[in-house]
């Protein structure tokens, strides 16, 4: 809607930035069902499912991605095999889930599953998503503390968005996304979610 004024090369905009409007709506509308559930089994469920999602793309996309990059730093040196694949895979999920998931779930074959691995432009192809999420919450951290007068910035920032790099664009709006507050911001919305789900739960 806010690129539809813009060239056809200025609307392709990167994946990294595809993920914002929608990310930062789907936060929007979770907070507000969080604020009207009355049952605090109807707000564990909404914790439940929103959680599933972002631990999803924090800690899973982030094997992936320690997987593509072991396997381009290994393949520069030798070919690999099915057996490395799955060594690769299983170290990676290893070391993003630790002790948060039990050893007899990790899947080494997970990169037999995934197409784009296998898609020469679409190196890394899992790393937007991370960064989109985290962005967008970072965003609505930065909408929490302006208020309304975000709104016209945040739509500019959309029209924008295949217009300039994500770093150059976000500081046009006062938000430098090279320092780690911004990004801690952005965590901090999911921690508060974390909390208040062990707090309901009772765990």
């Amino acid at each position: 809607m806010f690129l539809e004024n813009r060239t056809e090369l200025q609307r392709q905009s990167p994946m990294t930035m595809n993920e914002t409007a929608s990310i930062m709506c789907e936060t929007i509308v979770v907070n507000a069902l969080l604020e009207l559930a009355e049952d605090p089994q109807e707000e564990l469920g909404i914790l439940d499912i929103s959680l599933n999602s972002d631990s999803q793309v924090i800690v899973d996309v982030y094997s992936r991605y320690l997987f593509e990059k072991e396997v381009f730093e290994r393949r520069e040196q030798a070919e690999l095999s099915a057996d490395d694949y799955n060594e690769i895979m299983e170290r990676a999920q290893k070391e993003t889930y630790s002790d948060g998931l039990d050893p007899r779930y990790l899947q080494k074959f997970m990169w037999t599953w995934k197409p784009h691995y296998y898609l020469p432009e679409l190196s890394f192809y899992n790393f937007p998503y991370a960064f989109g999420l985290l962005f967008a919450n970072g965003l609505y951290s930065v909408y929490r503390q302006r208020g309304l007068s975000f709104v016209p910035a945040f739509h500019n920032l959309l029209a924008n968005t295949g217009m300039e790099r994500a770093a150059e664009l976000a500081l046009r709006f006062g938000i430098d996304i090279q320092k780690p507050d911004f990004w801690r911001s952005s965590m901090e919305v999911i921690n508060q979610r974390v909390d208040r789900f062990v707090e309901l739960s009772g765990d």
